[in-house]
């Protein structure tokens, strides 16, 4: 006997249907955010009609909020396991979305002990590896971003690709609006952690992640957080190099510091080759500069200044 669940989710095809099922904190009939492609192509990319699913608690929603601090404090934005349409058309029939497939229904998630509203913990492992590169030396284009490796086998997120390097799972998540196609137009930053901040623009897949966190007004063609970028992928629009550890680094001051973290391998058999890599363990530094941790690993501290 087939579910009744997997009998109503063969219906449940696109954002908004009146007589659909109803994601909790969006309007009757709305389960997502983007909006339809076709109609995006059809009307150039600039929607004139309401939006029929603004959210009922807000801009940004709560559990769509990004921060960015440093290598072991951020949150990014993943597939969203209870997203009904993610559920009733991939989950419920035991396949995992792609970066890509999952745009329109996404969650954040945190490493780190603080976590904006919504925000789930990071499964533990889950990031690889993180890069923080901190970015104000130019007024009005000014950024935060970073850029690592993710274990899409324990993230719950496809990353097969049709041929090695192939950026065919890739996606991007970002803040664009409803008016512009935006693909995650009820999403954002974290004000209290970024005031003036507002924008920002996630790409992942193939094992790989990298997010921007820009001032305002800086999503524009030409700026740090250019939303026209979709299909190139981290390396070619951030200009990137992935690879093991966790750094971070601020153009402003030449600040550079590294942590080491000392784990076991990557066991995991079906993420592709370039997740592997050290883990992202649950670290913070006090104050003090002493280092603190809830998991029983070697950490190793590093700091110094770039010349």
């Amino acid at each position: 006997m087939i579910p009744i669940l997997l009998i109503v989710a063969s219906t449940v095809s696109a954002q908004f249907d009146i007589n659909g099922p109803t994601q909790p904190g969006l309007p009757k009939g709305c389960v997502g955010s983007f909006p339809n492609t076709t109609r995006c192509e059809q009307l150039g990319w600039h929607i004139t009609t309401p939006d029929p699913c603004v959210p009922l608690d807000g801009i940004p929603r709560p559990g769509e909020q990004v921060y960015l601090k440093d290598p072991q404090n951020f949150c990014i934005m993943l597939p969203n396991p209870n997203s009904i349409f993610l559920q009733n058309n991939y989950y419920s029939w035991g396949k995992l979305p792609t970066i890509v497939q999952a745009e329109g229904f996404v969650q954040s998630y945190c490493v780190g002990d603080y976590k904006p509203p919504g925000a789930l913990a990071m499964p533990q492992y889950g990031i690889r590896s993180a890069h923080v590169i901190k970015n104000y030396t130019v007024a009005g284009s000014r950024y935060i971003q970073i850029h690592g490796k993710m274990d899409c086998d324990l993230l719950k997120v496809n990353c097969t690709q049709s041929f090695p390097g192939a950026y065919d799972d890739g996606g991007q998540y970002d803040d664009g609006p409803y008016v512009s196609c935006g693909k995650e137009p009820y999403s954002g930053t974290d004000a209290s952690q970024h005031p003036g901040f507002p924008h920002y623009l996630e790409m992942a897949g193939n094992g790989l992640f990298c997010m921007r966190i820009c001032e305002k007004g800086s999503e524009v063609v030409g700026g740090p957080c250019d939303l026209t970028h979709d299909t190139e992928g981290c390396e070619k629009f951030m200009k990137v190099q992935f690879r093991d550890g966790f750094t971070s680094t601020d153009l402003s001051t030449g600040v550079s510091t590294t942590l080491s973290v000392f784990i076991p391998p990557l066991t995991t058999s079906t993420s592709t080759a370039a997740a592997t890599g050290t883990n992202g363990a649950q670290v913070s530094t006090k104050s003090s500069g002493a280092l603190r941790g809830s998991l029983p690993l070697l950490l190793c501290f590093v700091a110094s200044l770039i010349l």
